[in-house]
């Protein structure tokens, strides 16, 4: 099966489970979602495996802490280090994909924002300075996020992990809107019309799109 049935398997026998296994195989399996370096295909189908075993532990009347232990954090760092890496390759493509979605979309609604401001001139040194934070800064998100959510796996304070990545995303948003309106001016003068960088922005997206789809046909293959 490609990632996309493991995963639609996962989610309909994940009803069968009694509501203390459930919440316990789904911190495992949120642990292991989170990991960029893993092989999302080879980690689907250790989830499954884990799933089916659970389910048969569950008929003959046993708990998910009976069958894998009390500490499902130890046991899931264990599945980790067990499972392959993704090549080097792989992760850089996946980045790629995510910053040209990110990039993309600022993209169009600055070319939106342009069309009502009839604004048709850009400054060369203003769009990289800009495009350098949306890089790093984006990165750096998105691996705060993913931190966060391995850590909210095992323990109770979701809600305060929600709060830190919300805050963290305004304080991310702001970052990036601040450094664009300081950074006006700089550089060397471009006209640009704001529909030739709708255009560049909705490219970005269009090939953000094509390598996710290259990417999931790749692991299904």
């Amino acid at each position: 099966m490609n990632v996309q049935q493991l995963i639609q398997e996962n989610n309909d026998k994940r009803k069968q489970l009694t509501e203390e296994n459930e919440k316990y195989y789904d911190q495992l399996l949120g642990f292991l979602r989170c990991h960029l370096l893993l092989s999302e295909k080879q980690t689907e189908e250790i989830l499954i495996e884990l799933l089916d075993h659970l389910l048969l532990a569950q008929n003959e009347g046993k708990t998910a802490k009976e069958v894998f232990g009390p500490n499902p954090d130890k046991y899931a760092l264990e599945i980790v280090e067990a499972l392959p890496k993704e090549k080097g390759k792989s992760v850089f493509k996946f980045a790629l994909e995510t910053l040209s979605i990110l990039i993309g979309w600022f993209i169009v609604v600055d070319a939106f924002g342009k069309a009502f401001t009839k604004q048709d001139t850009i400054y060369l040194y203003s769009v990289l300075i800009v495009l350098a934070i949306l890089t790093i800064g984006g990165i750096s998100m998105i691996l705060f996020i993913l931190n966060l959510l391995k850590k909210s796996a095992f323990h109770k304070h979701q809600t305060i992990d929600t709060l830190k990545a919300s805050v963290g995303f305004i304080v991310f948003l702001g970052i990036v809107v601040t450094v664009n309106y300081f950074s006006k001016g700089l550089g060397p003068a471009l006209k640009l019309d704001w529909y030739v960088e709708l255009g560049i922005g909705c490219a970005l997206l269009l090939l953000s799109s094509i390598m996710k789809r290259l990417r999931i046909f790749k692991a299904e293959n």
